[in-house]
């Protein structure tokens, strides 16, 4: 929750009120990813304590529960009875990819008391923040010990290029600095209005290369996407889901956010592509931190044919999107590359949008993505829009 009146600040940093299973039980949440495909540091980085994110009053008797996928504890969450002020509350259990709600109706209280197979434990409730970011044009993002100035500059140019008057970052552990720092420095940003910096503690979850095997157990992104919804950004006028690497471009110049704000569905999707830092062409900072300005070259195409027998790029980053709220349906899921069962994510991209991601604009914390190439005239394309997107941004104020 906010530590102050919400009304009265436009700059805040915000903590949810979480459930942890060691709190009240000794139940644990168990993987379901086979142990062939597990590799040495799962079990420290699988999640399996964190019973819900945060318990969000919404007003007018209503509240969810925001969760990683409750997986074996499923059958003792739904034998568990949900009460407020001593009257019991309608439940709806959702189910998501890597994420799981449960809906309440009949809250007559700041707290709920859940009892059940996994024990009695009464629920504080967070009250939501959307009139923060009511008729805002809204960039949001998780990020984990991205150097700050990387993170200003981010903001700089999709205020300027964009329009965005508001920002909201999901700080997953950060160690470098605290969120009170963070929050800090976006004050510093002209015609930023409000700023969150949420502290998201949770275990980010195991990575994996296959799709249908390895995805899934990263529940921390995508519970923090529907919480930024809840919380946050219903009554947003457009959101842009954007990381701290990717900067959105337009051929024409106009405003992504103004795009989905006049579209059929209220929404926009994009792909990207891959700007690499080249030997012999970008200069070399040095000891200096290098910035997202710095770089310039398309990563080479590799066009390939799948098993539809049609030419595939390889090295196009997935899409990305920017959405208005009150447009999207309720029980769709905001997911990092789409909204899932929702017709608009299955349209074709925009052509007139398109983003930037930055090779060298990160902490390798993945993988080692920042090994420089020798420049090759006849290999290496300058964007020409990027460079052009890039002069129209003041990256001094």
């Amino acid at each position: 929750m906010l530590g102050h009146d919400r009304f009265a600040l436009v700059h805040a940093v915000c903590r949810t009120r979480h459930l942890q299973l060691p709190d009240f039980t000794d139940a644990r949440r168990v993987p379901t990813r086979p142990l062939r495909f597990r590799g040495k540091a799962f079990a420290q980085q699988f999640d399996a304590t964190t019973l819900f994110y945060d318990a969000l009053d919404l007003g007018r008797g209503e509240a969810v529960l925001l969760a990683p996928p409750f997986f074996n504890l499923a059958d003792k969450i739904a034998g568990t009875t949900f009460t407020s002020d001593g009257e019991i509350c309608q439940a709806d259990i959702k189910t998501y990819d890597r994420h799981a709600q449960i809906w309440l109706t009949g809250i007559r209280d700041s707290t709920v008391q859940a009892r059940g197979p996994l024990g009695k434990v009464t629920i504080p409730l967070s009250p939501s923040h959307t009139e923060m970011f009511r008729d805002r044009r809204v960039i949001f993002t998780m990020s984990k010990d991205n150097p700050i100035e990387w993170i200003l500059d981010w903001v700089r140019f999709h205020r300027d290029v964009h329009g965005a008057d508001t920002v909201l970052i999901y700080d997953n552990g950060s160690t470098a600095y605290d969120g009170a720092t963070l929050s800090q420095a976006l004050q510093s940003i002209r015609g930023i209005a409000c700023s969150v910096v949420v502290e998201w503690p949770y275990p980010y979850g195991p990575q994996g290369t296959n799709s249908r095997d390895q995805r899934d157990s990263d529940f921390c992104r995508l519970g923090a996407w529907e919480h930024a919804r809840w919380c946050f950004l219903r009554h947003a006028r457009s959101a842009m889901n954007c990381d701290i690497d990717e900067l959105v471009l337009s051929q024409d110049g106009r405003s992504v956010f103004e795009a989905a704000e006049r579209s059929r569905y209220g929404f926009v999707r994009y792909r990207g592509r891959w700007i690499i830092g080249v030997d012999g062409h970008d200069a070399d900072p040095g000891d200096r931190l290098p910035r997202h300005r710095d770089f310039s070259i398309l990563m080479p195409p590799d066009d390939r044919w799948s098993w539809l027998r049609d030419r595939c790029a390889a090295n196009r980053c997935l899409a990305k999107w920017t959405v208005v709220p009150a447009r999207c349906p309720r029980d769709v899921q905001w997911h990092v590359r789409s909204i899932a069962s929702w017709l608009p994510s299955y349209l074709p991209c925009s052509r007139n949008f398109s983003f930037s991601r930055f090779r060298e604009i990160d902490s390798n914390w993945k993988y080692q993505r920042t090994n420089r190439l020798a420049f090759d005239p006849a290999v290496h394309i300058t964007d020409d829009l990027l460079l052009k997107t890039l002069a129209r941004v003041d990256w001094n104020a």
